[in-house]
């Protein structure tokens, strides 16, 4: 099923899904935010920006380490990577368990503070980017390459704390009494170019470093 705009479809919700919400408004702009995020996520994995994602990081505004502030997702240049080829791991797989089997493959990680984490849960829930160790200059995200029962192939990246490209998701549409509202994509081809502006600076910054793996 479609939907004319954005408005539409959050006025649906409003009246079919979050009726019983004390702020039905409030409740289907946060699903619909939801929504926009899930699919800006996939749509970066899609161009080949796994490995670069890191998602709700703190970011320095004015180069002032006392402001930040997190974005949805952040692009960062992969230092060092490693593959974890298929094994068993008993769930949940989290920090220790992920630093155990970078230690059987001799990758070097001693620089990055452990972070407590789960890449996937006790009842096997996925969480993307999952950042497990930090320095800093760098931080590590593991991925889920393939699963198969118990079993699973991962890939390590070590990611440079400067990101080249940041991406903060935004429901745009026009409020209630409004004719027209903002709408920063009236060109369709603008995502393309956002695409491609991605990869040019992807391949401008440092480049990866696989000398560790």
């Amino acid at each position: 099923m479609s939907y004319q705009s954005v408005d539409a479809l959050q006025q649906v919700l409003v009246e079919k899904i979050f009726h019983y919400a004390a702020d039905r408004k409030k409740a289907a702009g946060r699903a619909l935010g939801t929504l926009v995020e899930i699919v800006t996520y996939y749509a970066l994995k899609s161009w080949g920006f796994r490995e670069n994602v890191a998602i709700e990081r703190a970011l320095q505004e004015y180069k002032n380490p006392a402001i930040t502030h997190n974005v949805e997702f952040s692009l960062h240049p992969v230092l060092r990577q490693q593959g974890i080829p298929l094994q068993e791991f008993t769930l949940p797989l989290t920090t220790a368990k992920l630093r155990r089997a970078l230690d059987n493959q001799a990758f070097a990680h001693g620089d990055l503070i452990a972070k407590d984490a789960q890449v996937l849960s006790k009842a096997g829930v996925l969480r993307n980017a999952c950042a497990f160790g930090e320095s800093a200059e760098a931080f590590c995200i593991a991925s889920v390459d393939e699963m198969k029962g118990r079993d699973c192939a991962l890939t390590i990246s070590v990611l440079s704390r400067h990101p080249f490209a940041i991406f903060e998701c935004k429901r745009v549409g026009v409020e209630q009494g409004m004719k027209k509202g903002r709408n920063p994509s009236k060109k369709p081809n603008r995502v393309l170019m956002l695409r491609d502006l991605c990869r040019h600076r992807k391949n401008s910054v440092m480049p990866m470093d696989n000398s560790a793996a």
